[in-house]
């Protein structure tokens, strides 16, 4: 009972203390984000990892870049809330306020909470802890953030230093024109997958494929694929990408580049076997396996290719006309 007390005693000392820290004026510190962004954190943080920084055992900021999602920026960040595996850790959890913000190219939304953290010591003690969580957006990447610390005092320097979040000079010269404009790639009549970094026209809307993501995790497949389908009038249009970001991080362009044509090399080695026939050739600027398949009476016409670290294989099938319909479906494919 005395470890316990002393523990308990122990942790509103580290409390007091922080908070006392907290109420002193904040001086920030510039620190990279990746090659091209740069954030304000508070100085009392030190950078443990490339995603990560840390200023005390239980207060750190988070933060990782990836593609845009394909939901509004509220919904994003309600998804990465519920994926929080909440079970082991943290308990009892309570929606403070949520605020939105939008500064030099970037818009976001921010999250504060107030949790119960269950540390491992003499026995559980529970300890309270605030976590601001936030999804941040400008028109190329998507930043998602995790932050947890000791007092509420910091919901005030994270929230700015999520706000602060900046490009670097170097990169800020990029012509207009290579800017994507979603509106107007709609209006065209595409269908945007800002997420899988793609658009492609069709005359059904192309929907994620969660049967099919279902049966390839019953089967013990990777999750690195993202299928997409729709049937319109006795035609099936496919769509696959596959993402390489996790075994290919921190790889240099040749050895992207090697792996990319090895898979090709897998594929067509595999057709091969499969007395499927399959050609070598061009996709727009891509190289890509080309194949076809019949299997009652159906025929299904594909390519496969690669783009930096994704695959992806575009795929129609029916019993007329495959050839053209493949061919208008295939042209009007843009990765973005």
């Amino acid at each position: 009972m005395k470890n316990l007390i002393v523990c308990f005693t122990a942790f509103f000392v580290l409390l007091i203390l922080n908070s006392c820290n907290e109420k002193r004026d904040t001086t920030f510190k510039k620190f990279d984000v990746g090659t091209k962004y740069l954030i304000d954190l508070p100085n009392t943080y030190s950078k443990t990892n490339e995603t990560t920084w840390q200023a005390g055992e239980h207060t750190y900021f988070n933060i990782s870049m990836g593609e845009i999602g394909n939901s509004d920026l509220k919904t994003e960040l309600n998804e990465h809330l519920t994926l929080r595996n909440t079970k082991d850790l943290f308990e009892n959890s309570e929606l403070i306020r949520t605020e939105e913000f939008e500064k030099s190219g970037f818009k976001g939304v921010i999250s504060f909470y107030e949790e119960d953290l269950k540390k491992q010591g003499v026995g559980i003690v529970t300890l309270t802890s605030y976590g601001v969580f936030a999804i941040v957006r400008n028109n190329r990447e998507q930043f998602t953030i995790n932050s947890m610390a000791l007092s509420d005092n910091n919901f005030a320097q994270i929230a700015k230093s999520i706000k602060s979040i900046e490009m670097k000079e170097k990169t800020l010269n990029i012509p207009f024109a290579n800017k994507f404009n979603k509106n107007e790639a709609i209006e065209d009549g595409y269908q945007v997958f800002q997420k899988e970094r793609f658009m492609v026209k069709c005359n059904k809307e192309i929907k994620l494929d969660r049967l099919r993501i279902q049966q390839m995790k019953q089967n013990g497949m990777n999750d690195n694929s993202r299928p997409f389908h729709v049937y319109d009038n006795g035609t099936d249009y496919n769509i696959n990408v596959s993402s390489f970001d996790k075994v290919l991080a921190g790889q240099t362009e040749q050895e992207i580049i090697d792996f990319n044509k090895n898979d090709l090399d897998y594929y067509q080695a595999k057709f091969d076997e499969m007395s499927i026939k399959n050609n070598r050739g061009k996709y727009k600027k891509f190289d890509a396996v080309y194949y076809e398949n019949t299997q009652n009476g159906r025929t299904t016409k594909a390519v496969f290719f690669h783009h930096k670290m994704k695959s992806y294989m575009l795929q129609v099938t029916d019993d007329n006309n495959v050839e053209k319909k493949f061919q208008e479906f295939i042209k009007t494919f843009e990765i973005i």
